[in-house]
């Protein structure tokens, strides 16, 4: 461990990415080409996926150019090389961390018409607990948020708070893209938790979905 700490967290970043590449690659994904690329225009999206599922989507959307919301540690160092090595811009801060900032950053990105990503349940949890974040930012910019899922036939799950999903090589893998929802209704406390517990459920549905088209009943 003292050994990885003294190593730059940008060469961590751009090994960890190697690493999916090379493991993806072996992957047998199924993914619908043409909703993914749908969303590759200059009109804003607001993608959102649960924290512990993120190695698939960020595979297959790598090259787009997506901001994506990272939080400000060591761990947030590692993973910020990782996404801009596979072609992601990122925003540092979280809902615990420079969150005001962030989103601040973030709503001026969409509103210029930049894609941005959230794992709304990070970056502590608790695990499928949409967080309000990026419903603050669709609310604040009239973009829609679209839920994506992925999931693994076969993986090892760590002993973490958001279970991640590692695919084993060679294993079956999904993709899913939800339909776009908008956040209508105004700022105010009720309509934010409305809509916030709407999209909790929308993306917990698509993940069952997408397990269940896998065959996973996680351990």
């Amino acid at each position: 461990m003292a050994i990885i700490k003294n190593i730059s967290p940008r060469f961590l970043g751009r090994i960890a990415w190697l690493i999916v590449r090379i493991l993806a690659k072996t992957l047998r994904i199924e993914k619908n080409d043409d909703d993914i690329e749908r969303y590759s225009t200059d009109e804003p999206v607001i993608y959102t996926l649960w924290h512990g599922r993120m190695f698939i989507p960020m595979y297959c959307f790598a090259g787009l150019g997506a901001y994506v919301l990272v939080s400000e540690h060591r761990d947030g160092d590692i993973i910020t090389a990782a996404l801009e090595s596979a072609g992601y811009r990122t925003v540092r801060g979280s809902t615990t961390r420079g969150g005001v900032k962030a989103l601040a950053g973030l709503i001026r990105l969409v509103k210029h018409n930049g894609h941005v990503g959230f794992t709304p349940d990070g970056p502590r949890g608790p695990r499928w607990r949409f967080q309000p974040g990026a419903v603050y930012v669709a609310a604040k910019t009239g973009a829609p948020l679209v839920p994506v899922a992925g999931s693994a036939r076969r993986a090892y799950y760590f002993k973490s708070w958001d279970r991640f999903q590692l695919p084993l090589p060679f294993s079956g893998g999904i993709v899913i893209v939800g339909e776009p929802y908008y956040v209508t209704g105004g700022m105010d406390e009720a309509n934010i938790e409305f809509h916030r517990a709407e999209m909790e459920r929308r993306m917990t549905a698509l993940i069952r979905e997408a397990d269940e088209r896998m065959g996973v009943s996680e351990p």
